[in-house]
């Protein structure tokens, strides 16, 4: 799922967010497109799977973040991935915020 998946997200991720300044009177609609968007993604390709869908919209300062999640559930079959953006794939010396994206598809 991550390899098919993460090119997707941070297609949707960008064209949220580009050229985007941080506002928190936006912050939450970015958030809830994305999050739709992303979901919409992911039951359309009509996989056997549940998903949680998780989004952090960051203002670009310098200050360090950290996410952690933690998950009982069966690894051969339950999968979560987690993308940033701007990340080194997806560079943007200009972007003023950042987001992860975390997704979590349980098995059904």
């Amino acid at each position: 799922m991550p390899e098919q998946f993460e090119p997707i997200a941070l297609t949707i991720i960008e064209s949220v967010l580009k050229d985007k300044v941080y506002n928190d009177n936006l912050v939450q609609n970015w958030v809830d497109e994305i999050c739709s968007r992303v979901t919409k993604e992911l039951v359309d390709a009509n996989k056997p799977y549940k998903y949680v869908t998780s989004c952090t919209v960051l203002q670009k300062n310098g200050a360090g973040s950290h996410l952690g999640y933690s998950c009982h559930w069966d690894a051969a079959n339950d999968n979560t991935v987690v993308t940033r953006w701007p990340n080194e794939r997806k560079k943007d010396p200009n972007a003023r915020v950042m987001c992860y994206l975390t997704v979590f598809a349980v098995s059904c």
